[in-house]
């Protein structure tokens, strides 16, 4: 299988012109981003974080506003734990105006229900792999822990 390096085609779309553009139309909105971002859109963010970062952190800061440079699918719970906050969605570059995964949208409930009941689909690999596969998992949740992510 091969695979593009490493990039997400969500955090890739986002246009840096348009976020500047809502920046003046908003200037009190902090702008948050996740670091899949490209470098010049994450310049001019306020914060940088994981998902569950981006919402620790509108929930602790004071602000009011923020201008949020991810997938849309955090914005529902952003407004869930911050009722009286204003979440305004990162325009893409694109001419759909969308910034939906359609990837992470092909998992659902029922999907994992499934994979989980009849260990379906099987992967198998060798142990070599199995292992260098792993540390990047390791990695995450070590930082997840220590940062309290």
């Amino acid at each position: 299988m091969v695979l593009w390096n490493g990039a997400c085609m969500v955090h890739e779309i986002f246009s840096l012109e348009k976020i500047t553009k809502l920046k003046i139309r908003h200037p009190k909105a902090k702008v948050i981003a996740h670091p899949e971002c490209e470098a010049p859109v994450l310049a001019v963010a306020d914060y940088i974080g994981s998902t569950t970062g981006l919402l620790k952190y509108t929930i602790n800061d004071p602000a009011q506003e923020f201008i949020v440079v991810t997938e849309t699918g955090i914005l529902h719970q952003m407004q869930k734990n911050n009722p009286g906050k204003t979440f305004i969605p990162a325009p893409p570059n694109n001419s759909c105006a969308c910034n939906d995964c359609p990837h992470m949208k092909l998992n659902t409930l029922e999907k994992l229900y499934l994979c989980l009941q009849y260990e379906l689909p099987e992967i198998i690999m060798d142990d070599e792999l199995r292992l260098a596969a792993k540390k990047p998992i390791d990695r995450m949740l070590e930082i997840s822990v220590k940062y309290k992510l």
